[in-house]
């Protein structure tokens, strides 16, 4: 074609080489300009990919760093706090002391306690004869024959006893002079038989002279029972006496050895423990403390409510605590009282503003701190509620410094909130050296994805200034070859005389 240009083998081949050189030379200048080898994914496609994971890498972790440093200037505030806090608690506790070295109050005295019943579970068999006049009578002589349990006991009667002389004879057989079982005595001229405790019954036996026995009153063969405690509750049961906080009294209910089976054996266990005045009878049961008692306070606890029901009482379980008067208070230690309430609520204010960001590792608020760009790797810091009510303390009532025992209580529940002040700072101490550790990890590891980053795409300066001074010269002798082909060209021209 007209517009087709033909090129000397030797010009082709030279503008081919120039050309080659004039693209090496933009790349290289290209290089030199933006610093890179690596510009574009046609560059190296694996190099360009690779390095920007790693930047996007790098990117991510730089956005934690500003997380990671909030976190521990939130850790820092709650170590202000507590180092405050503690403070607080080393204040109270001196004014404390301070309390205890002033002139006690007056002497305190303290109200009596009584835990009362009425029983009405135990009663003695009895029986009244009817028909008694002064004596017997003319004829009316004859045995009278009292059976108690299993056991007959024969009275001898004889014509012209009279009333007193019959409840003798009765009393030397089964009363206090014989067997201690029944004992009679003189109901306004009436024979009256009574039962000596809660465990006997008794009957008149039908082998009585019948005379004898209708001229006295009696009926033959009915029985005369007696109610006891256990016939009411059984055995195994136990009543607990506790004076003053000391060691339980335990009394069982039964006829084993020690053991209690009737109200009178309960009288005698009562006045048996320390510290306690105690009755226990057919018409009252009761167990007091005295006034005089210092820090008084009393339970009696029924193991079962048929026990309480047959001792009269109103509850199973039963405590009271008493109250003292104190005698005139000393104004120092009513001021110091003052004083210490006042650090008390302080401490609620401090921890309230031990705050950081809206977290309060005080208040009971966790902190959760990421470390990696996955979130698989974090740390939980728990929070603590370090007001006053949380470490153990409160405001004191009004005299209760006035009793060095309060005190003594009150510096005690201070050192337990130092002892847990210290155990935890000493836990944010270990988890902000964590967090600064793991800071430290995380800026180290930005540099070395950075430096792997450009490694891959970054171009050595100093040997693409060489390339491209080489270039140049490549350029300039291969524009000189193309000069010189061309004019090996025109030498044509004199074969026509040109």
């Amino acid at each position: 074609m007209a517009d087709n240009i033909t090129l000397s083998a030797g010009v082709r081949q030279n503008l081919l080489s120039l050309q080659q050189t004039s693209d090496l030379i933009q790349t290289t200048q290209n290089r030199l300009a933006t610093g890179k080898k690596v510009n574009t994914a046609l560059d190296n496609p694996g190099n360009f990919f690779t390095s920007q994971a790693l930047q996007n890498r790098a990117s991510d972790l730089n956005g934690l760093l500003d997380a990671i440093g909030q976190a521990q200037q939130t850790l820092a505030a709650a170590d202000q706090g507590i180092t405050s806090i503690t403070k607080l608690v080393e204040s109270a506790k001196s004014i404390a002391k301070q309390a205890q070295q002033a002139p006690g109050a007056g002497s305190t005295t303290y109200n009596a306690l009584s835990v009362s019943g009425d029983p009405t579970n135990e009663t003695l068999g009895t029986v009244t004869g009817t028909g008694l006049g002064a004596t017997l009578g003319s004829g009316n002589g004859g045995n009278l024959v009292i059976t108690v349990g299993s056991t007959d006991y024969t009275v001898a009667l004889v014509d012209g006893d009279d009333i007193t002389s019959i409840v003798n004879k009765i009393n030397a057989v089964t009363g206090s002079g014989g067997a201690n079982l029944v004992q009679a005595s003189d109901a306004s001229g009436q024979l009256k038989l009574d039962a000596v405790n809660a465990d006997v019954d008794f009957s008149i036996n039908a082998s009585s002279d019948d005379v004898t026995s209708a001229a006295l009153g009696l009926t033959e063969g009915a029985a005369h029972n007696s109610t006891s405690l256990l016939d009411n509750i059984g055995a195994g049961a136990t009543l607990t006496i506790a004076v003053n906080g000391g060691a339980s009294n335990v009394i069982t209910f039964g006829t084993g050895a020690g053991e209690v089976s009737t109200l009178a054996e309960l009288q005698t266990k009562l006045n048996g423990i320390a510290g306690i005045t105690g009755t226990a009878t057919n018409t009252s049961f009761a167990v007091n403390v005295a006034s005089s008692t210092s820090q008084n306070s009393l339970t009696v606890n029924a193991s079962s409510a048929g026990l309480a029901t047959a001792l009269g009482l109103s509850s199973q379980s039963n405590s009271l605590q008493g109250t003292g008067t104190v005698g005139a208070p000393n104004s120092t230690r009513t001021s110091l009282e003052s004083d210490f309430n006042n650090i008390i609520s302080q401490i609620d204010t401090l921890a309230g503003d031990a705050s950081y960001n809206g977290k309060n590792l005080l208040s009971g608020d966790d902190l959760k701190v990421v470390f990696n760009e996955t979130g698989t790797s974090s740390l939980t810091i728990s929070g603590v509620s370090f007001n006053s009510t949380g470490l153990g303390l409160s405001a004191v009532g009004s005299g209760t410094f006035q009793n060095n025992a309060n005190i003594d209580g009150v510096i005690s529940q201070l050192d337990g909130a130092l002892t847990t002040l210290r155990t935890q700072a000493s836990k944010f101490g270990s988890s902000l050296t964590t967090v600064q550790t793991r800071q430290d990890f995380t800026k180290n590891l930005i540099t070395t994805l950075q430096t792997g980053a450009d490694s891959l795409v970054l171009a050595d300066t100093n040997l693409e200034g060489a390339n491209l001074l080489a270039l140049q010269t490549r350029q300039s002798l291969s524009s000189t070859a193309l000069s010189l082909s061309a004019q090996a060209d025109r030498a044509v021209l004199r074969l026509f005389g040109g």
